[in-house]
């Protein structure tokens, strides 16, 4: 069962320690901190599944960033797959009542996503970020299962 994102968010201390962000559980880490290296692992594993990455924005002055995967309806986080309207739906209420923020494609590699955004990219944390993505990510359904479970 999802649970909102809000639950994952960082603590002050998390937030100003690469080392402290990244020794939470993995669905913490890749839920709040590190979801656009999760994000680009999924798109370099399954680069032919027709995912792209997408940014939820906040307006300035708010908080809830976040970035996923999608294919135009089903999406992925660091809590699985879910419809992209109801991460999108989950994520506004977990931020309401007067959350406010768009959501755009990420057009950009994730580096030069990062450096815009002031998202850490996996050379931020101790070493192995990257893999620990690919470790996780390994934990959920390739995107073809789901196509095959809908036949």
């Amino acid at each position: 069962m999802r649970q909102p994102i809000t639950v994952f968010a960082r603590t002050r201390d998390q937030f100003d320690s690469a080392r402290l962000s990244y020794q939470r559980p993995d669905v913490a880490f890749f839920s709040a901190g590190a979801c656009q290296i999760l994000a680009f692992a999924f798109l370099e594993t399954y680069p032919h599944a027709g995912f792209r990455p997408r940014f939820i924005y906040p307006t300035p002055g708010f908080d809830g960033s976040h970035v996923y995967v999608t294919d135009g309806q089903t999406a992925f986080d660091a809590q699985g797959y879910v419809s992209e309207a109801g991460l999108l739906r989950r994520h506004h209420a977990a931020y309401a009542p007067y959350w406010q923020g768009g959501v755009v494609d990420i057009t950009v590699p994730m580096a030069e996503f990062c450096a815009a955004n002031d998202h850490a990219a996996p050379g931020y944390f101790p070493p192995g970020a990257w893999e620990r993505a690919l470790d996780y990510l390994a934990q959920f359904p390739e995107p073809s299962a789901l196509a095959l479970s809908r036949n």
